[in-house]
Order: structure tokens, then sequence, then C-alpha cells
């Protein structure tokens, strides 16, 4: 038949059918070791339905066996009326959902009991569970949906059972850019024979009919840690982080070993209306200081600071409604010390001499302003391959702002007015530092391969140049030097009790929220500092400008956990 890969007489048969999808045949997720990440196989009792299953469900001998249904139900911690009802609730066979939305789990216990019953029209088959964890702070590997019409022309079983099943695909994060090759080739079905009536035809045992393809479902590998990426999941829970992200790169290579974004949200139970299932490690946000590095960078490229020059800074700058964040200021001090105590004036007066394209171009050179996550064209049969889903662009300033208003340059020089930033991007920034100014392209997965282990794409490491060319190797090592003077000297000395020696950059960028004026908190770094392994991201949005400075306190629980750990 055109459009089918039955046969005439295949397809009389299958439309006297009624199933039940065990596995939508969707490739899996593992992280980088080879743990998975989803798929879990569990039991789940399917029900095929029937006129008036407590009257006429029999025994094979023909007794009534009212008394089994009584014991199927208290199995199942449920009443007769309840399991008659679900039972019969839709005229195609379903896994028993005790009144809820998904399947229900079978216990070993409850297996084990069910066993010795022998109902007609119930039985226990084993079904691929997607979402292993509950809440979970994995937003980039996204969630499904069920999309009407998505699967319009694809060969598979959707058009050759009667009843519809319940096909989902990627709404979002990997699931959905990576969708053309995690849907597979059609799902594993258990299906019972019917009589023209609807009439389970009880002398034909189930079947179940599966894709006949050793190469599927295919296997994703991600370059995340699912033992670092779960156990700063807690870590975070356990900090009281409210809003916001965490990204931890291996710095040999960009490589992502733990992403968490706050709020956590349920892949299996997706409300798109609400936010928390939105990535915000890779949303942008208001850099604050943490921008400065992006002005430092400028100002030693572009030789706009002399060496040892001093300024003054009394608090207040006098200009733009711009002061310091130290009351009566920190007197005179060059721009090294600026950098370790995130002098406002100091980098107020540095970016006077410097132009608005000076600044956008040095951004652009460290990776910031434009997507940095790792792509790759004509790959798999795909146009664009993507690892980060709905990844910002972050930016520099809006159109609207002309490069001659001194003061729009002032405030974009210290991580304010319209600057945006990512935490993936802040984190790689980091290690661009480390890498000698080379911007890499941050990756998520590694490879995907067959089920029967064969590669099907490998996904090379690559970096992110800018046209703008890089910054010199010599301001990269300034950087990170003047990084550790935060810590020995500066605004980062809670983290000298750190287990690692580390180094990094706070910054707080003023918001608001539905009128009310509140901070972000931000800390990148990297440790250790004799040999860099991880650099850190850490962002919390929408605390109280009295609160104190979360994200620096959650950074050193990142690195202590990371060097516990290592």
């Amino acid at each position: 038949m055109p459009g089918f890969h039955r046969t005439v007489r295949e397809m009389s048969v299958l439309q006297r059918e009624r199933g039940v999808m065990l596995d939508p045949g969707r490739g899996q997720f593992t992280d980088y070791k080879g743990n998975a990440l989803t798929g879990k196989l569990q039991w789940g009792l399917v029900l095929f339905p029937q006129a008036g299953v407590t009257e006429k469900l029999r025994k094979h001998d023909g007794e009534l066996e009212g008394f089994e249904m009584a014991q199927l139900a208290a199995i199942l911690h449920t009443d007769l009326d309840q399991l008659n009802k679900e039972w019969n609730q839709e005229g195609a066979p379903h896994f028993w959902t005790a009144g809820a939305s998904q399947p229900a789990h079978l216990t070993e216990s409850q297996v084990e009991r069910l066993r010795t019953l022998h109902l007609q029209g119930a039985s226990i088959y084993p079904m691929m569970t997607r979402y292993i964890q509950g809440h979970t702070g994995m937003q980039w590997m996204g969630y499904l949906a069920e999309q009407p019409g998505s699967f319009k022309g694809q060969p598979g079983h959707q058009d050759e059972v009667k009843q519809p099943f319940a096909m989902k695909s990627g709404a979002a994060g990997l699931e959905r850019t990576l969708e053309p090759l995690l849907m597979g080739i059609g799902p594993t079905l258990v299906s019972r024979m019917v009589s023209g009536g609807g009439e389970i035809i009880s002398d034909i045992q189930p079947r179940v009919i599966a894709p006949a393809n050793s190469h599927y479902p295919l296997r994703v590998e991600t370059t995340v840690d699912a033992e670092l990426q779960r156990g700063l999941e807690q870590l975070t829970e356990e900090s009281g982080l409210e809003e916001g992200a965490v990204v931890v790169l291996d710095v040999a290579n960009a490589d992502v070993r733990a992403m968490i974004s706050h709020p956590f949200y349920q892949p299996q139970h997706v409300d798109p209306k609400q936010s928390a299932w939105g990535n915000r490690a890779v949303q942008g946000a208001v850099p604050g200081s943490i921008f400065k590095i992006v002005t430092a960078a400028a100002a030693l490229d572009y030789h706009a600071v002399s060496n040892g020059e001093e300024f003054h800074c009394g608090g207040e700058y006098g200009k733009y409604g711009l002061s310091c964040w130290k009351e009566h200021g920190h007197g005179n001090l060059n721009l090294e010390q600026g950098f370790a105590e995130s002098c406002n004036v100091v980098f107020a007066e540095t970016a006077r001499r410097l132009s608005m394209e000076q600044l956008e171009q040095t951004a652009d050179r460290l990776g910031l302003a434009r997507p940095v996550g790792w792509e790759g064209k004509q790959m798999a049969g795909m146009p664009v391959l993507r690892h980060f889903d709905h990844e910002d662009h972050g930016r520099v300033r809006t159109k609207a702002v002309s490069s001659a208003d001194e003061g729009a340059k002032i405030q974009t020089a210290i991580g304010q007015r319209d600057v945006l930033v990512t935490p993936l991007q802040a984190a790689n920034l980091i290690v661009t530092l480390l890498h000698d100014g080379k911007v890499s392209a941050p990756r998520l997965v590694e490879r995907i391969r067959y089920a029967d282990g064969g590669t099907m794409v490998e996904m090379p490491l690559h970096d992110s140049p800018s046209a703008a060319g890089q910054i010199a190797p010599a301001t990269a090592h300034k950087l990170l030097s003047w990084m550790n003077k935060v810590v020995r000297e500066g605004t980062g000395k809670s983290l000298q009790r750190a287990r690692w020696h580390i180094a990094g950059k706070s910054g707080t960028a003023q918001v608001q929220k539905h009128g009310e004026k509140l901070n972000h908190q931000w800390f990148i770094g990297y440790g250790p500092i004799e040999k860099p392994k991880y650099a850190v991201a850490v962002l919390v949005q929408n605390v109280s400008p009295d609160s104190n400075h979360q994200a620096t306190a959650l950074f050193r629980k990142v690195m202590d956990y990371l060097a516990e750990s290592s």
C-alpha cells in the first residue's frame, strides 16, 4: 500500500489488533562515563478493555473471577469501582495509572503477587520510563510533548495500528535539537487480536511488534558527569538557591561537566506556560562587575592605561549617577588594584579612554555577545546540529544607544546598562583566558552511537573564533594573575579558606523586577590555580540588595565539592 511498509494482507490483520506502546523507540542519553541519564525499564500493568469486566471476566475454567478481581484491586491499592472504571475508560489498551496522568510503576512485590493471578485482559509488561529523576536542574536535556501533525509523512507504526499512540517529540533542550536523530524508527508495541465487535479473542495470545534494526534506538553520549551534576544539584538546593544557574566546564576543552538551572523542573510534567523548564545557564543576565574583565582586557590591549598609573577613588564619581560600592572610596589605586577591589571609579575613568566599539570588539574576541555553544553544519543529515537549545546571544549595547554617549559607555564598562551575559559564556570566558585568549566552543555531546555500539557521529572539539581575532596572550595571563589577586587581597578574600587555591571575579548587578530594586550576584573563576581543572560560573538572581554575596559563598561550595570529587 502506498505510504505503508506493510502489505494489504498484513494491514488487514493489524486493523483487527488493539495495542499499547511499551517503548517509543526513542534514543537515550548517557553521561560521558556511560551512566544512563534517561531510560529505565520498569513493570506496568496493561489493561485490555472489554465490556463489563467485573461480570464477564472469567478464569480459564469458566468460573466467575470476582475473587481474583478483588485480589487485583488489593494488590494495586485501589477499589473495585476505580479498577473497573479505569479498565474501560478508553477504547484502546492502556497502562494502569491509578488515576494519575502517567503509567503506575509496579513494585517487585506487586509483580510477584500479580503473576499468581490468571486474569484475562490484564498482563504485566516491561515499559520504558524516560526520565529517571523527579525534579532536576538538567534543563539542557529538555522534555517531550505531544505535537500534533509532527509525524505526518514519516514511516513507522503510528499509521499501522487502529488506536493512535501518544508519540511525543522533543520540545526543548537536546530533546529538541537532536529530534531527527532521537525519534528512532518506531515503537515496541504489545497487541491482542479482537473480534469485529472489539472483543478480545482469548485463544490468540498477545504479540509484541518491534522494529527489527540493530542500529536503533541511538545512544547520545553527553559530556556531563552525572555524579557531579546530581551532587551539585543537591548542593545548590541546600544552599537555598532559588533563581540562577551554575556552569562547570572542563578547562582542558570547555566540555560541560555540570549545568544546573534553578528553579528545577520535572521533565515528565512540564507546563510550558511556567518558566522553570527554561535553561538559565544559556539565558542572558546583567553581569555587573564580572564584565570588568572585558574592560580591563580592552584597556590592556589598546594601551589605554599606563603602567603603574594611579586613579583616585573618593567614593563618588560625580557623573551619570555613578558611585563606588565603598562609601568613602578606595583612595589611590592602579588598574590591577581597582580590578581586585572592583572599584567603579577606576573603571569609569578607564572607560572614558576607550570607545564603545573597542569594548564591543574585545567582548567579541572573548566570546561574549554571540552564541559560543558547539554547533556543526551538515551533520547526520541535519543542516545545523546545535548542542544548546534557545542559547541567547547576550549583548554589549542595544542599537538605540549611541557610541558617542559617554554615560552609556561608562555604565556598559562596569557591566550595567544594556549588557547581558549568559552563565555559559561567563564560564567559557575563564577557559578562554586559560587558553591564551583562544575561544573554545563548549560541547554538551561527545558522540552519538548506534544501539550495537558503533559510532554514528562524532562531535569533534572546535573553537569559536572572532572575526576580530583574539586578545593578546600577555593580556590573558595578566588578567588571570589579577583574578588571583581578587582572592588574595580583594573582594574574594573569603575564598582563601577553600580546599583548592582558586581565583576569580565577583559581580553585583542592579536590576528591577516588577518595579522592585534587586541584585544579580555573580562569581566566576577557576581552580586549582597550580593546575587548573574546572572553570565555574555561579549566578544568583533577584536577591535583596541588602543580602550577603551568596554567589561567592556558593562558588566556594561548588569548588570544594569539585576538589573532594577529584
